[in-house]
């Protein structure tokens, strides 16, 4: 008689004691997959839920619904690394140039996380359609937005030269030409160099340090 596949593979709930550590990673884990192989809105949480090895029921209990998983996972492969990277511009010393460090970890990040970044992409394309999905968007940026702001606002305090650009204007710049030139990078390496990020981010400084010197001079 074959085996009953139920058997061979348990589903689990999540909850105890063993998976207590593990269920939210595997989760991830899944929902990237899924995500990858059928789109955002091909995918749905039982099918998450199969993947991982675990019950429907076990997905609810870490997440809301499937923008609330999406969101979890952007946060944790893209947004976490992001912010370390605005930390390491906001707590470098004023002798440490930032911009090459900084497009260094955004070319790694294009290259350990593709996956996630196409499934950004396309979140995007959804929100800018779909009324119901655009506050989640609007609210995650608006918080990398800020977050980028102090961060450029604490190295300008650092370095010495007066901020004189809206640092929340700045910040959505950068941000926004940090996004283009990953999509760049995805689909052709050799137009968007490790080090490109980092050169306009340069030039960019360079055009601030200009601006704080004509402003000051009598």
């Amino acid at each position: 008689m074959p085996a009953d596949p139920a058997q061979e593979h348990p589903r689990h709930d999540g909850r105890s004691a063993e998976l207590r550590g593990t269920a939210r990673a595997r989760i991830l884990d899944a929902a990237l997959a899924e995500f990858h192989d059928r789109g955002y809105a091909g995918t749905s949480l039982q099918a998450v839920a199969k993947r991982a090895g675990l019950t429907k029921g076990a997905v609810y209990w870490s997440f809301r619904d499937k923008q609330d998983l999406f969101l979890a996972l952007v946060h944790e492969r893209l947004d976490l690394p992001a912010e370390a990277l605005m930390r390491l511009t906001a707590d470098a010393p004023s002798d440490v140039e930032t911009a090459p460090l900084v497009s260094k970890g955004m070319a790694e990040l294009v290259r350990t996380q593709p996956a996630v970044l196409s499934l950004l992409f396309e979140h995007w394309a959804m929100a800018a359609r779909d009324p119901q999905l655009r506050p989640d968007w609007v609210r995650r940026q608006s918080e990398l937005h800020s977050a980028m702001a102090r961060a450029l606002e604490a190295r300008h305090a650092t370095t010495g030269v007066p901020l004189k650009y809206s640092a929340e204007r700045l910040a959505t710049g950068i941000l926004c030409l940090a996004g283009g030139i990953a999509m760049e990078a995805m689909v052709e390496p050799a137009a968007a160099p490790d080090e490109l990020f980092g050169e306009i981010l340069g030039l960019i400084y360079d055009g601030l340090v200009l601006r704080a010197s004509s402003e000051t001079d009598p």
